[in-house]
């Protein structure tokens, strides 16, 4: 059976001195078995802050997980 894929859209907010750091993730994902949503949200936040380190500890604005189907 083939395994689901979802669109997952994440965007967080983060006060940095003098600034304000904003990013967005926006991927598809193919969840491993047993994952729930939250281990997705958690996954997105992960690499989101991997890529843009100062956005950790940040708002969320933003999230979305739906499948991606027609």
């Amino acid at each position: 059976m083939k395994q689901d894929t979802y669109h997952c859209v994440l965007t967080l907010q983060q006060t940095v001195p003098g600034a304000t750091a904003i990013g967005t993730f926006a991927n598809i994902i193919t969840p491993s078995p047993g994952m729930t949503r939250a281990d997705i949200f958690e996954k997105a936040i992960a690499t989101l802050t991997r890529h843009q380190p100062e956005l950790i500890g940040g708002a969320v604005l933003f999230f979305s997980l739906g499948k991606n189907q027609v």
